[in-house]
């Protein structure tokens, strides 16, 4: 497979809610023969901690369907695309 034309999937998430402003990154990477899932997260405009989901490689489509999981779960808790009407700090 040639990658060099595949965009790998990635999102930026937002969540201020109550007194929060937090921002979370996630990220579908090449590693080794397969993928990974990383992320990083941590309080806007501060020192990021990084971390991955995957602990070995895996197939696209597994890092697909965890990289989805991860969205679906950050939603839930109230993270919204950074920048979506939806984040009062985009919204005057």
């Amino acid at each position: 497979m040639n990658t060099a034309t595949l965009a790998l999937p990635s999102a930026s998430l937002t969540c201020t809610e109550n007194s929060s402003d937090k921002e979370y990154h996630v990220q579908i990477v090449e590693n080794g023969d397969g993928y990974g899932v990383n992320f990083q997260y941590g309080r806007r405009g501060g020192t990021l901690i990084p971390g991955t989901k995957t602990a070995a490689p895996v197939s696209l489509d597994k890092a697909t369907k965890v990289f989805d999981k991860l969205l679906a779960e950050k939603v839930a808790k109230g993270y919204r695309e950074a920048g979506a009407a939806t984040d009062r700090k985009s919204v005057v």
